[in-house]
Parts: structure tokens; sequence; C-alpha cells
């Protein structure tokens, strides 16, 4: 059905003088519903149409001639027509010598067919189609958290605390089990770290490896073991092996990436120095000699599925490393995603499951600046896919065990689950936390979703089996585009008469 309406509205591009492409996106960048004229590929990335005209918009908006509800953009082949159309955005593409006051009569005319659209989106997202609030909870644990895990029997994984120093909260690792029933996470075992030390700073499983700083007067002297193991069982967590992978004498620099390879062999770890170290589990002898990005700190890094590769980011550059040599096979800087501003690396992750040959990456800009991601191709390291993710710069990323999720944190306090196949939208929940969350992981079958701020709290999101991407759903906006598209044709031919 989809197919029939592109299909349609192709036909009447071609009926239109000068009408290229029309384009229906939500304002964080998705695509409902695309068509260019026979043989025409647009001078455009059709996901930036929608991201770019509201930030735009919303900018014109702040003139004091109340809300902006179109903008023309006259270039030496093109023009288009863009509209403000609640939470949709209706662009036009036409040469330059189409009848722009026929377009922006066009636009304005369907602004009542796309006012219903979009209210069955935001109901998908926040009513009838969203999440049910009522089977999340919030539960305090009293510690600032920075590190969010789960072991393999799914018991929950908090780590944090109030660092080095005397502030009086203390730095703990905590294993809970959760409650759903009852809304509550109950203690199975935890442990008291040195308030000398650093507090936690970043946690992989499926043993509990943590970035961990030693006091300052160790660091200071070079005797930094920021790589720390511990095992655990019912009755108490214990460490069994410290190592120094960091190179900086800097209280300031820290492990800020600790992360485990698919089948538990190796672990690297990645600090704000720019070391990225690869060590051997358990014994944690070095792979390979500590790679340095001297001038980088290490933002994020993740092993392939097969365990071959390493990527790693800074804020200006995404490294693909053999994770049996070291070597760097891959260098791509910072990407340029609307042709004039230059955005910054955050997070990066392989895929899992069906999606093992793909490489995700978050991509931030300024505040107000919507964030990307970016899907690579891994085999020649080419970037295949980018859309927008909310309106916030993005924090922290995770996924899915099976690689069929991907869960986004931003600036906003707000997550959303996203496919990993399309990056569309699935759910949203807005403002998890006060204050900015640290760390987020799924549950082993990813049926929970859980986050962790440094305001004391952890955030227990109940994820559906199944999302509303049923047949109702679709076939109402579909329904609804179909009207959009008759609507379109009526006022042509009023036009022509």
């Amino acid at each position: 059905m989809s197919e029939e309406l592109v299909v349609h509205f192709e036909r009447l591009l071609t009926r239109v003088d000068g009408l290229l492409s029309a384009v229906v996106t939500d304002r964080d960048g998705v695509v409902l519903l695309l068509a260019n004229a026979p043989n025409i590929t647009p001078p455009f990335t059709e996901s930036s149409l929608g991201c770019t005209f509201a930030l735009a918009s919303d900018q014109a908006s702040k003139l004091g001639l109340k809300k902006n509800k179109s903008i023309v953009s006259i270039y030496g082949s093109y023009q288009l027509v863009q509209f403000n159309h609640s939470s949709l955005i209706t662009t036009f593409v036409a040469n330059s010598s189409a009848n722009t006051g026929l377009l922006l009569e066009l636009g304005t005319e369907l602004e009542s067919v796309t006012q219903v659209i979009a209210t069955a989106l935001h109901e998908r997202h926040s009513g009838a189609f969203g999440t049910d609030s009522m089977s999340n909870f919030s539960f305090t644990v009293g510690i600032p958290i920075y590190c969010v895990g789960f072991t393999h029997d799914d018991n929950l994984i908090l780590a944090g605390g109030g660092g080095a120093g005397r502030s009086g909260v203390q730095n703990k690792i905590i294993i809970y089990k959760i409650d759903q029933a009852s809304k509550t996470l109950k203690v199975h075992v935890e442990k008291q770290l040195n308030r000398e030390e650093d507090a936690p700073m970043s946690l992989s499983e499926p043993a509990l490896a943590f970035g961990i700083n030693s006091a300052n007067n160790k660091i200071e002297a070079g005797e930094n073991e920021n790589c720390r193991v511990f095992q655990y069982s019912d009755e108490r967590i214990e460490a069994v092996h410290n190592k120094g992978t960091l190179a900086s004498k800097n209280p300031e620099d820290y492990q800020k990436v600790t992360r485990f390879n698919a089948d538990g062999t190796k672990l690297a770890t990645g600090g704000t120095d720019g070391n990225l170290a690869l060590l051997k589990y358990p014994t944690l002898s070095p792979v390979m000699p500590v790679t340095q990005f001297k001038g980088h700190a290490i933002l994020d890094l993740d092993f392939s599925a097969d365990g071959k590769h390493i990527a790693a980011v800074s804020a200006l550059n995404l490294w693909i490393i053999a994770a049996d040599t070291g070597r760097v096979i891959e260098t791509i800087t910072n990407p340029v995603l609307n042709k004039k501003k230059r955005f910054e690396f955050k997070t990066c992750r392989f895929g899992r499951g069906a999606f093992t040959n793909v490489l995700y990456t978050v991509v931030n800009s300024d505040k107000n600046q919507r964030p990307f991601v970016c899907m690579w191709e891994t085999s020649k390291w080419t970037r295949i896919r980018t859309l927008a993710v909310g309106p916030k710069p993005i924090s922290a990323c995770t996924i899915s065990p099976d690689g069929k999720l991907i869960a986004f944190v931003s600036a906003d306090m707000g997550v959303r689950i996203c496919s990993s196949k399309s990056l569309q939208v699935l759910m949203t929940v807005p403002k998890v936390h006060a204050l900015p969350v640290m760390s987020l992981a799924f549950n082993s079958d990813s049926s929970l979703l859980v986050t962790g701020s440094v305001d004391a709290t952890c955030r227990v999101i109940t994820i559906p089996k199944t999302f509303p991407r049923n047949n109702n759903f679709v076939m109402l906006v579909l329904a609804l585009l179909f009207i959009f598209l008759a609507a379109l044709i009526q006022m042509y031919q009023n036009y022509q008469v």
C-alpha cells in the first residue's frame, strides 16, 4: 500500500510544472513520505530537510512576529518551499522557475490534513500507542550512578559514588535483584570501595571489570591501577585483578571506557589521556602494546562481533583498529553533515545478531543542533545511512543483546529506543532523570532497560515484546497520507481551472 502511495505521488509530480520532489518528515528527520519526479536525484539528504528547517523556523519565530509557518529558499537552480505543520515538515523541491505562489498555496491548504497525521503520530509515542508509564519505576540508591550493567543471571549492577576526597558519599558497587511486582530493587550483595580512590566510572560484563582510579598520590607517582576486575558470589564482591593502562599522572584523567569482546577472552580499555589498551582475560596481560592517540580523549570503543576489529572514537576521529596487532586500518574524521558545521563523535557500537556488518556512531553538535546517528558498512567502512534522533545531543547509547534495538539518552534526559535496522524511533520515555544520565543497559532478553544518573536514582523501563508498528497504526497513517495525496491532487486541479 505504501508503495502504491509513492507511485501516485510521483505521478502527481509529473503534472505540476517544475515540481521535482515532495517530502514529509517529522521534526527529527524521520521520512514519512518521499516521492521524486522520474529521473530526478534530489540534491539533498532527505533526513536533513526536516531538521534544518525546524531549527530555522524556531529561530524565525523569535523575531516577535509570532510562529513561523513556512520558509522559501531560492538557489541557483532550485527552490525549497517548506511548511511547519505542527510536528510534521512538508517540503516541496522545485526548479527555480516553478510557480512559487502555487506551491505556497498547495502547502498552506494541506495543513489540516497533516495536522491529523501529526496527531496520530503523537498518540503513537505518548498515548494509546506509547509507553505505559505504570510499568516503569525509579529507585533511589543514595549515590551518584556512573555505571549500569547486568550480571549473567540478570541481576542489576549499579556503581558510582562521591569519588576521591571528603565528599561524604561512599564509593560502591551494588548488585540488586529487580522486583517488578513491587517496583523496587533489593540489595543482593554490595561492596564499599576505598574513599581515597575514585568512584567506578565505567563497567563491562560478564565479569565485573571497572575503571577506578587509584588515590591521587599514587596517580601522581605513576602507580595508577585503574583497571579493576572483581568477582562476586551471594555473600560478597571481591577484587581479583588490578592493572594500570593509563600513562597520565593527572588525577583528572580516567578510564572512560571498559569493554569485553563477545566471548569474554579480551578486555579493552580507553582513557581520557588517549591510551587504548587490549588485555587478555583473566590474566590482564597485554595482547599488544598500548595504542596512544595523543591529544585525543577516548570517548567510546567496541569490539566487532568476530573480535577482529575495535572501533574507537574521540570527538574528532573514528578509528578502526586490528585487534591482533593494534594497527590502525582506517581513520575517519568527524563528519560534516550539513556542508558547513562539523559534528563531533560521541559513541560507537557494532551491531549484533543480524546487524554485525553495521557500525553505529553518534555525532553531536552544539545544543541548538539535532544529533545524528550514522550507520557504517564494515567491509569498506562507508557511511550507508544518517538520521537525526531526538532534539538534543546524545550522551550515551547501548544495543540490545539480540541486536534488534538501540537505545539513546539525550541531554534533555529523554530516552529513545530505535530499530537497529531503520533507526526508526519505536518508543520514547521523556525526562527519566533530573540530572544527566551517565549509563544505560538492556538485560539479557531485552525486556528491561535501566538508566543510571548522577541524581542518585536509576530508572527501570519495561520494553514491550512488540512495538506499535501494528497493522492498525500503519493502515491509519497510510490512509491519512492517501487523504494528503487526494487533497493535493484536488487543489492542483482547482488551480488549473
